[in-house]
């Protein structure tokens, strides 16, 4: 009876965080103006999410916080390059008429959402030097775990589907911090296989190997 409670506790406990860091997220984008604060906001939820899958208990808004300053700058450009390739995409769909382009675009968009997927995990995750490598092994990564990749945008396609039609209320409260979360977990059983991974296997194993070292952030856990 009393691991019953414990673990519904530890339910309602995770799921209040949830909602949590879903408020964090929106008052920190609006506190860095929208375009200035949704790259490091989303890059600070991603750290947040990181540090729960690893088991890790953490002080919420003091660290929120630390991840929101500890990589600003790089999270804004981050940000605005794949805003600005996403509405090129989006506007590119919705005024092509020819349908060999339209192919393209799509799969010119699906490369993008994998790469987008992956870029804030990556960036919380590892200690790499330069935007355009973090954008190149967010593809990578994505492709060589590909069926981790179509299970997610399965996983959340039907949940989102379910959440709009039956109880989409229930989006204002955690839709951004959950879809993050399932984003961060997803990214880190890719992770975890690439790094277990024999570089023979895979090819880019190697060369993650030897241009970084994962993130340490000094973050206090119990």
């Amino acid at each position: 009876m009393l691991k019953s409670v414990e673990k519904l506790n530890s339910i309602f406990t995770s799921i209040l965080n949830l909602v949590y860091v879903n408020v964090l997220w929106v008052l920190f984008t609006l506190l860095g103006l929208g375009v200035f604060g949704i790259g490091p906001s989303t890059y600070a939820l991603v750290s947040i999410c990181r540090q729960w899958i690893r088991g890790n208990r953490i002080p919420v808004f003091e660290t929120y916080w630390k991840y929101y300053k500890e990589n600003f700058k790089e999270s804004v450009l981050i940000s605005w390059i794949y805003l600005f390739v996403g509405f090129v995409i989006a506007v590119d769909l919705l005024t092509v008429t020819n349908w060999y382009l339209r192919a393209a675009l799509l799969i010119v968009g699906f490369i993008y959402l994998l790469s987008l997927v992956y870029i804030f995990p990556i960036t919380a995750h590892y200690n790499w030097n330069g935007i355009l490598l973090k954008m190149k092994m967010s593809l990578l990564f994505g492709i060589a775990c590909l069926q981790y990749s179509l299970l997610f945008f399965l996983v959340a396609g039907v949940l989102y589907w379910a959440a709009i039609t039956f109880f989409p209320g229930v989006l204002t409260f955690f839709g951004v911090s959950f879809l993050f979360f399932l984003i961060t977990w997803t990214a880190n059983q890719v992770f975890t296989r690439m790094e277990m991974e024999d570089s023979k296997e895979i090819n880019i194993n190697e060369h993650v190997k030897e241009n970084c070292n994962e993130k340490t952030n000094g973050i206090k856990v119990s």
